[in-house]
């Protein structure tokens, strides 16, 4: 029992090292427990104990990360989902926070600002937007060849 014990004192010790770096998902905090060698069941009492207390919150960490994604880095909505799936995230909770983070930011002025940002030419502007994961209805709104700023 004891072993038990310290095996969760360990696994919530270097949870919380992990979260130290950067706010993480209950999938990505599990994936990286269980790769360090930690059993299921520990594992399992650990992320449900950190959760129930608040100390990570899958749509939290989801809204801040798209957030970031779209507005500081610039990607899309389709790259962004790509990388909350990779990361563990819900679909329900996915879709829900790509909503909520689509509604608070101008999109046009989003694909604008990383087109000069990135300084492309207005013949591979489109394609640029498509491989940074936003879609071909978004990127018609952007007149791309009418002129985008630069």
């Amino acid at each position: 029992m004891e072993n038990r014990v310290n095996e969760e004192q360990e696994a919530i010790s270097y949870a919380k090292k992990l979260l130290k770096f950067r706010a993480r998902s209950k999938g990505e905090l599990q994936t990286r427990l269980i790769e360090k060698g930690f059993s299921q069941t520990v594992v399992d009492k650990v992320v449900n104990d950190l959760e129930r207390t608040g100390v990570i919150d899958d749509e939290k960490f989801a809204y801040l990360f798209a957030y970031d994604m779209l507005v500081v880095h610039g990607y899309g909505p389709f790259r962004i989902k790509a990388k909350l799936r990779q990361l563990g995230v819900g679909e329900y909770i996915i879709d829900r926070v790509i909503d909520r983070v689509l509604n608070q930011v101008d999109l046009v002025e989003v694909m604008k600002k990383v087109v000069r940002l990135h300084k492309v030419d207005r013949e591979k502007g489109k394609e640029f937007l498509y491989r940074r994961g936003f879609s071909s209805e978004l990127v018609k709104l952007l007149d791309i060849e009418g002129g985008a700023e630069k």
